[in-house]
């Protein structure tokens, strides 16, 4: 737990806490009043209060007047949100009165640093809508008094220490949409009453020590979109045979002892994210998996499952990824009509599908190849030698792109497809050369096809140095397992000692950075383009933190590194610093990234997480809507200095006109979200997942907040 002695800069909970409760209830006790005049310089200098401070003989509602404190316009606290506040409590929760806040509707004291225990008087709080506590050292059991709140519709405690049974009041809560309880030390089982929650959306209880069978009811959740059970002991068979999760869009109960055949699914038409790896199921892969039209990842690794791989499969266009490692399975891998899949099919007792692995030189990623082409080329990530291996197979390959072909290869031996490549470049000129990354020179290259991709291309001193050959390795080994609308597509690879190149997706209007330092570009980037970046930009690095397993950190988000289509659509891209996160690693590596974009506490701490990419992201959300990098502003703007008084219009890009009413509502959405992931201290600032939902809904402000009227202070 981070400490701290009391300061200017940092003010106690229990500070606060005595301060709201005695605005709240209008009382001016001698104690309070004797400690309040001694604070009030030091809280002055701390730049939370307003300009003008009401003394205690003229106004009783100073509370309402702090940072993080909202109220209604009688005095009444209604939120109580510290989340975003550089504000160590060092604290127990229970300290807080919280029969002082018989209307609050708001309270997230998120990554504040509090130990203790939940009260059981947090019950009290009967119009509490939203509650978020996670990121703490909080311990004990969860009270069952939460049963009470029945208006809560948010409700996150992840990331403590709690433990105990989860309470089965949970389940009076009709209002819930989003329960939040992983990564504590829960155990017993899962409620059977979580099953009511007929309004729940997202349900996350992985990464505890729950125990017991799956209970069926939670297959009768109608609403439900995300169910997480991950990293648990739960044994039994899944119980979804007869569900009605009609609106479930990712299924993860990896890491578990299940046993039993894997479930029937009646209604999984909107199913994206299917992973039961790494658990004791048998029986065979049922062949009404295929029905699930929308599955784009589906992990089935580390199991006993037998049989053959269905061939209603091949009917799954959207699929991208398909890992059946270390199972059972008997005879060939059927072919797929999606040329974009990347499928991992080891499988241990059979020797006919592990066989042909040798000589990998050039890799064409998410391909199938054609059923004549022959057991040898089962591992539908195919693998073709660029010069010296001729073969005898005559089979015509095309590897697709949508309906049109990227390009075509003869012979199966590589040299038609290599030398189209050598030929568009004109041996890598340097005429069609549009661009030098971290590593390597970026070429454009228009195929016979007609179609034009991108290649990076490392040169020969480049090849033969360590580290530009472990990041272009990396750069394959993350791109080849992950596939996202705003992540830039890799469509294969050369690795030869000769020449080391990769291909993309071609962007026809280059870098974020690029764009913004051109004076008609970054005009033709207006006001909802720009937002557009932005909102792709967060969805991307969601995907990457919380939709791959394990999580992805990018460690290089920067301006340089957002690519622009022709429509001015965003691509995250340049994975070369990359890294898988390992739950059982402290995660400490290098400083990596670009100068400016870096979290400052990985310059102290040399440990990467999600929340080092959200602290770039930040940065690069402020470059957009300010039109240059924000070195300066984001100096003045930790420190509280007279930056934060300026109006939000003060620091957008003036090179663009006025926003309309909507657009400014989006500039401002924007703005919050970006000063919140520039916070100092990495809990306290959101994951990329709330980022990515708040974006996904239509501002909610009231009609009088404007760029022109909302200085910088308030939203921050």
């Amino acid at each position: 737990m981070v400490s701290c002695s009391w300061s200017t800069k940092y003010i106690p909970l229990p500070v606060i806490v005595s301060l709201v409760v005695a605005g709240d209830n209008g009382d001016s006790s001698a104690s309070l009043s004797e400690t309040r005049e001694a604070q009030r310089e030091a809280l002055l200098t701390t730049g939370w209060w307003t300009d003008q401070i009401p003394s205690s003989n003229t106004s009783k509602w100073q509370h309402c007047n702090w940072r993080g404190i909202y109220c209604s316009k009688v005095g009444e606290v209604l939120s109580i949100d510290l989340r975003l506040i550089e504000l160590y409590t060092w604290g127990e929760l229970g300290k807080l009165n919280f029969t002082s806040f018989p209307n609050l509707q708001t309270l997230d004291l998120s990554g504040c640093d509090l130990n203790g225990s939940i009260p059981y008087q947090i019950g009290t709080l009967l119009k509490l809508n939203h509650l978020s506590l996670s990121g703490n050292y909080l311990k004990g059991k969860l009270p069952s008094s939460l049963g009470n709140l029945t208006q809560l519709q948010f409700l996150d405690v992840s990331d403590n220490q709690l433990s105990g049974f989860i309470p089965l009041e949970l389940g009076n809560l009709s209002n819930l949409v989003s329960l939040y309880l992983q990564s504590n030390m829960f155990t017993g089982s899962i409620p059977w009453e979580l099953g009511n929650l007929s309004n729940l959306v997202y349900l996350y209880l992985g990464q505890n020590q729950l125990r017991g069978s799956v209970p069926s009811s939670l297959g009768f959740m109608i609403k439900l979109n995300h169910l997480d059970l991950n990293f648990n002991q739960l044994n039994g068979s899944l119980p979804f045979q007869q569900a009605n999760l009609t609106q479930l869009t990712k299924l993860e109960v990896s890491s578990n002892a299940l046993t039993g055949s894997i479930p029937v699914m009646s209604s999984c038409n909107n199913l994206r994210y299917l992973d039961l790896s790494n658990n004791s199921l048998s029986g065979h892969i049922p062949e009404e998996l295929g029905d699930c039209s929308s599955l784009e990842v589906v992990r089935l690794n580390n199991n006993n499952l037998t049989g053959s791989i269905p061939h209603r499969l091949r009917c799954l266009l959207l699929l991208t990824h398909l890992d059946l490692i270390s199972n059972n399975f008997s005879g060939a891998i059927p072919p797929t009509k999606n040329p974009y899949q990347n499928h991992n099919c080891d499988n241990q007792g059979n020797s006919e599908l592990t066989s042909h692995r040798k000589k990998p030189v050039l890799h064409v990623l998410y391909i199938v190849l054609p059923i004549t082409i022959g057991i040898s080329l089962l591992l539908l990530a195919f693998v073709f030698f660029v010069q010296h291996h001729p073969t005898a197979i005559q089979n015509k390959i095309h590897v697709s792109n949508g309906d049109t072909d990227m390009f075509s290869v003869w012979n199966f031996d590589g040299n038609v497809a290599y030398n189209d490549i050598i030929r568009a470049t004109n041996n890598f000129d340097s005429k069609y050369c549009i661009g030098t990354g971290g590593y390597g020179s970026v070429y454009e290259a228009r195929l016979p096809s007609g179609k034009t991709v991108a290649l990076k291309k490392l040169h020969h001193w480049e090849a033969e140095d360590p580290a530009s050959d472990r990041s272009f390795r990396n750069e394959v080994h993350v791109l080849s397992n992950i596939r996202h609308k705003n992540i830039v597509k890799l469509y294969g690879f050369c690795l030869h000692n000769r020449c080391m190149f990769l291909i993309y997706e071609y962007m026809k209007n280059g870098s974020l950075f690029c764009a913004l330092r051109n004076e008609a570009h970054a005009v033709e980037l207006d006001w909802s383009k720009r937002v557009n970046i932005v909102k792709g930009t967060a969805h991307a690095l969601s995907y990457m933190h919380h939709d791959c397993t394990p999580p992805i950190v990018h460690r290089d988000i920067s301006s340089n590194n957002i690519l622009l289509n022709s429509e001015m659509e965003a691509f995250v891209a340049d994975f070369g610093a990359s890294r898988f996160l390992d739950p059982n690693s402290s995660n400490q590596t290098m400083v990596a990234g670009t100068c400016g974009y870096i979290a400052p506490e990985l310059a102290c701490t040399m440990v990467v997480t999600e929340k080092c990419d959200v602290y770039s992201f930040g940065v690069v959300a402020l470059e957009i809507m300010m039109g240059n990098h924000p070195g300066d502003f984001i100096s003045s703007f930790t420190t509280c200095k007279s930056t934060q008084n300026s109006m939000l219009n003060d620091i957008l890009d003036r090179r663009l006109p006025r926003p309309t009413r909507g657009q400014e509502l989006d500039i401002i959405l924007v703005l919050k979200q970006a000063f919140a992931c520039l916070h100092s201290n990495p809990k306290c600032r959101p994951s990329m997942i709330s980022i990515s939902q708040e974006f996904s809904q239509t501002p909610k402000m009231l009609a009088a907040d404007s760029i022109y009227t909302t200085s910088i202070k308030q939203v921050c």
